[in-house]
């Protein structure tokens, strides 16, 4: 009987070995065959635009952005309503000092406009109130050298509006290289930051990760929303203004407007000519040229543009002679002397459209210039202008709307009524169709290679270049005066005289 109870116990404890045995094997087995992690999906258009108005309401109000604008602009003290109010009073204005050329550009005065209240802006349940309907990531913009990163955009849209009713306003902030030693490289953690939307959950995680990149910033990148970004000396606001009683005479424009300081030190929003928008007189016969313009102008300006604008006009088309009309409308650039930039752009009408009255003159010019390009075919001159337009605010923006480009290419068609994201958050065809897929294209690329996604550019006889790559235009040379290069030691002196000031006072009333 003994015998037998050690062999039961022995039997059990053998069985409750091999149990577990079992158990532990088949727990290892089960870690070994763990899959790994799935592969991320490519990217989509959740990488570079969000354009949901409902769940950006909060997390991107206006008033959110304008007082973390007006809390890093430094000098003296300044509030979100002052720095509109700069911007308001602007409007009331007829005529602008060019910052490169000193001369006095005439400008549309804009009554209504000029009448608006800061606070009803600032309030979202006001009808002037500005409500944000997209986001827009545009590394597409990035130079060929990474010396930044390219623009991060937010769009605000007047709350009420209706066709002459309306302002919408694009806060485009340029942002540093997190890594500038790395060249275009050094930009990898934010492009992997915008790749990682496309894998998202849901719209609110995407939400969420953006809200931390414009207003916390993300490991190793400082927020996006910074009175730096937009001015100083980098990026810039735009403003799209219809809000008019008399369409007819007062039609739809586009400015931009920098961060700076006042003459009391105190940041504001100044007047800026608007980047690849010249003065479209320039390219009219001499007598429509407008006051403080003069023949000698004109031929500068028409000497550059015939150089290097016009090379790159039509350099997708040299580099590759079976360019499609997506890759002819992606790849064309201006790059005007920013000398001859204007303060406003006009899009409604033809009183901006550089293709109404050319002079002919010109046209014969860019005849002769194109036909001295021997590797290009299939581009007329007046083909050539349209592209030129297209190029500008008020041509992109509707103008150009059907123009013929060149080589089966054709400018897409009429925009959402002057812009390509409405009120309710709705994207142009131009952007759907074409602007969009390209950027997707090129962040998909840079997250698999790390390398430079700009075009090559073809040689520009009579213009020397050290370039081999098609990098920005350099339209933002005017943000190359010393009052931007050096806005970081202005920045603080402003502040070093503002303490003293204070210290002063106080000591004052001790």
């Amino acid at each position: 009987m003994h015998n037998i109870i050690n062999r039961s116990l022995a039997y059990k404890t053998f069985s409750a070995l091999l149990l577990i045995s079992a158990v532990t094997l088949s727990g290892c087995d089960n870690k070994d065959k763990n899959p790994p992690p799935p592969p991320e999906k490519p990217i989509t258009e959740k990488s570079v635009v969000f354009n949901d108005p409902g769940k950006l309401l909060i997390p991107f109000s206006f008033k959110k952005t304008m007082e973390q604008i007006a809390a890093t602009s430094g000098g003296i003290s300044t509030t979100s309503e002052s720095m509109l109010q700069s911007m308001i009073d602007s409007f009331a204005e007829n005529s602008f000092i060019h910052p490169v050329s000193g001369k006095s550009i005439e400008v549309t005065s804009r009554p209504l406009e000029s009448k608006l209240n800061p606070k009803d802006l600032l309030d979202p349940k006001s009808p002037d109130g500005m409500i944000p309907v997209g986001l827009f990531n545009r590394f597409d913009l990035a130079p060929a050298d990474g010396s930044n990163c390219g623009e991060y955009r937010i769009v605000y849209a007047k709350n009420s509006s209706n066709f002459d009713d309306r302002l919408l306003m694009i806060f485009e902030a340029r942002v540093p290289n997190p890594n500038p030693n790395e060249g275009l490289v050094g930009c990898a953690p934010i492009t992997d930051f915008w790749a990682k939307r496309s894998n998202d959950i849901d719209a609110a995680q995407t939400v969420s990760e953006l809200e931390k990149f414009y207003y916390q910033g993300i490991p190793g990148v400082k927020p996006v929303v910074n009175a730096k970004n937009y001015g100083m000396p980098l990026g810039q606001l735009r403003v799209n203004l219809f809000k008019t009683p008399e369409p007819g005479k007062i039609p739809w424009s586009l400015r931009e407007f920098l961060v700076g300081f006042d003459q009391h030190g105190q940041a504001n929003f100044k007047p800026e000519p608007v980047d690849d928008s010249p003065v479209s007189a320039l390219f009219r016969a001499i007598m429509e040229l407008p006051p403080g313009f003069d023949e000698a102008d004109q031929n500068d300006f028409r000497q550059s543009f015939l150089g290097q604008s016009l090379c790159n006009l039509v350099n997708p088309d040299r580099i590759d002679a079976k360019a499609s009309p997506s890759d002819i409308i992606n790849g064309i650039s201006a790059g005007y002397d920013p000398r001859f930039n204007d303060f406003e752009s006009i899009s409604q009408g033809n009183v901006d459209d550089l293709a109404h009255n050319t002079d002919v003159k010109l046209l014969e010019q860019v005849q002769n210039r194109l036909a001295a390009l021997t590797d290009l075919s299939g581009v007329s001159s007046v083909q050539l202008i349209n592209r030129a337009g297209t190029m500008t605010c008020g041509g992109c923006h509707d103008f150009s709307a059907g123009k013929e480009l060149g080589n089966g290419a054709t400018w897409p068609g009429k925009t959402l009524s002057f812009v390509h994201i409405d009120e309710n958050g709705k994207l142009s065809p131009l952007l759907t169709d074409f602007f969009i897929p390209k950027r997707v294209q090129i962040a998909q690329h840079f997250k698999e290679k790390r390398e430079s996604f700009h075009q090559t550019k073809a040689a520009c006889p009579g213009v020397t270049s050290d370039s081999t790559e098609a990098a920005t235009p350099k339209v933002k040379q005017a943000r190359g005066l010393d009052v931007y290069e050096q806005v970081d030691n202005v920045r603080s002196q402003v502040e070093k005289s503002f303490k003293l000031l204070q210290n002063r006072q106080r000591n004052l009333r001790s």
